[in-house]
């Protein structure tokens, strides 16, 4: 989609055009070479201005950038309000397939239909999870259903929508949010897909305005639905959704690792390999400080310990902790030197088994850092 419109600099406007969330300033005013001057190179700022995408009134505008090199902002993330005026948004609404399956949309939809709840005129909250961002106290609301003032008209397509309140009404805590809520999709599915279908912005429960990223698609979809037939929500995401949320920013020092989570195409290559093994050695760090210090104590023992401390994940294999260890530790050598390239894994069964090995095993371990017990564990990984 194409954005066109204006953002405001000085006493004046510079005309632009977005697409891809890369937005590109024209004009031949000298307007636009004082704006190159000031912000050439600039990162994480943040430009007001308006937008034209549907019709020809101009609808008031926030952009956060990433960064600028010249005429060319590169954006993070915009918001485009429903009115021309300055809104005080206090909400968040976000649609996203994947939530909706790890929030067990279909199996509460069941149930409240057989209960006789008409979710055609009104919404009901399902989950509320409470966690902490950014020093800052938030309430997650798992809402099945319409509005009751609008019913379907409100939104033909919509199954479920997260509702978290905001404390500001800056754009940064928007893309906060909704990088966290990313972080934790990424998490539960174990895939790095594009989560959301939409975000709104509400004032007093009315749609005020739209939150745009890169994180948005209108075609996502599901596909992980079953998994969650017997997940307890209230059991595990709490804790998870507060461990993701200690680090809510671009880095991650902190909070459980997601960098190994790949899509389709990179599932099996053997850069993710390497990611998967420094999320293993982030989190052995964490979960055993003093040997992942000791130089005495190598990749393979680290391995070695972490799949003995999880046993139920050899518990379908005849092969050893040390020989399952001794073979990861042998993949990563012939990455490190140059041995395998990136199509070398796609027809190897083996290599293909100790990936999802290792998946498994970072995801135990990332629960253990989180604080869950091995009996917590072993009932999620079977899940």
């Amino acid at each position: 989609m194409m954005v066109k419109g204006f953002i405001f600099f000085r006493d004046g406007k510079i005309p632009f055009v977005i697409e891809n969330y890369r937005m590109e300033l024209f004009t031949d005013d000298s307007l636009l070479d004082d704006f190159c001057k000031e912000y050439n190179f600039k990162e994480n700022y943040i430009l007001h201005g308006q937008c034209f995408d549907i019709g020809i009134r101009g609808r008031k505008a926030t952009f956060l950038v990433e960064n600028s090199m010249g005429s060319t902002c590169y954006l993070r993330c915009y918001t485009i309000n429903m009115f021309d005026k300055d809104e005080e948004y206090d909400s968040i609404g976000l649609q996203s397939p994947s939530l909706d399956e790890v929030f067990r949309y279909e199996y509460e939809y069941i149930d409240m239909v057989q209960a006789g709840i008409n979710l055609a005129i009104e919404p009901k909250v399902v989950y509320k999870v409470p966690f902490g961002m950014n020093d800052q106290k938030y309430e997650l609301e798992f809402r099945i259903g319409h509005d009751n003032r609008l019913g379907l008209l409100e939104d033909l397509d919509r199954k479920c929508e997260l509702i978290l309140p905001l404390h500001t009404n800056e754009i940064q805590e928007c893309y906060d949010i909704t990088n966290v809520l990313h972080r934790l999709a990424m998490f539960m599915t174990s895939h790095a897909e594009v989560p959301f279908k939409r975000i709104t912005l509400y004032k007093q429960g009315l749609k005020a305005g739209w939150f745009y990223c890169p994180l948005i698609s209108e075609d996502i979809v599901g596909g992980h639905g079953g998994f969650f037939h017997e997940f307890d929500v209230m059991k595990y995401i709490p804790k998870i959704l507060n461990n993701i949320a200690l680090d809510s920013g671009n880095k991650i020092t902190q909070s459980i690792p997601l960098g190994h989570l790949g899509d389709f195409n990179s599932m099996y290559t053997p850069q993710r390999f390497a990611e998967q093994v420094m999320a293993f050695e982030y989190l052995f760090d964490k979960l055993d400080h003093k040997n992942a210090q000791n130089p005495k104590f190598p990749l393979k023992k680290e391995l070695e310990c972490m799949f003995n401390e999880f046993p139920q994940l050899l518990s379908r294999t005849k092969i050893s902790a040390e020989k399952i260890s001794d073979q990861i530790k042998e993949i990563r050598r012939t990455i490190a030197h140059g041995y395998a390239y990136y199509y070398d894994f796609k027809n190897d069964s083996n290599t293909k088994y100790l990936m999802i090995l290792l998946d498994e095993l970072i995801k135990c371990m990332s629960l253990k850092w989180i604080g869950f017990s091995n009996d917590d564990i072993s009932n999620y990984i079977l899940f």
